[in-house]
């Protein structure tokens, strides 16, 4: 299992933008997929799941990245402090 984790660490490094779109829309289309298979009495609890699940990944998703505009928007010499 660590081996795993470190090849998916190294291909991460490797990814660019294009490779980080394609891989949500990717997974984007798995999750309809999925959604379709599911029985229509099931539906409901489905969507309340992934509502949450997408809430719960979403957020520290969108703090590190707004944590990086921070940073990154900060002038040079502040940054070298």
């Amino acid at each position: 299992m660590k081996e795993i984790l470190r090849y998916s660490n190294k291909y991460l490094e490797k990814m660019n933008i294009c490779d980080v779109a394609l891989l949500k829309v990717c997974l984007c289309s798995l999750g309809v997929l999925v959604g379709v298979c599911v029985p229509k009495k099931y539906k409901k609890k489905v969507a309340t799941t992934a509502g949450i699940t997408y809430l719960v990944t979403y957020a520290p998703l969108m703090t590190k990245f707004l944590k990086v505009i921070i940073e990154e928007s900060k002038p040079k010499n502040e940054k070298n402090n």
